[in-house]
């Protein structure tokens, strides 16, 4: 993205919003999930616990002993 480097008046750049004015969005919200460790070891815990459900399932789905 383009700053200018006239001290930051926005001629030219139809309104947009730069730097420290902008507002947070939804996006800068789920970011802060990495940078926040109990936040980021909630999301890893549900994760994982949803990756053995899944690896479970597909598993017990299967027969491991021959049919005779």
């Amino acid at each position: 993205m383009f700053v200018p480097s006239d001290g930051g008046s926005s001629s030219g750049m139809g309104g947009r919003r730069t730097g420290s004015n902008r507002s947070s969005s939804k996006w800068d919200y789920v970011k802060t999930f990495y940078s926040d460790q109990a936040k980021w070891d909630v999301i890893k815990s549900i994760g994982f616990f949803a990756v053995a459900i899944y690896m479970i399932r597909d598993l017990a789905s299967n027969d491991l002993l021959p049919m005779e």
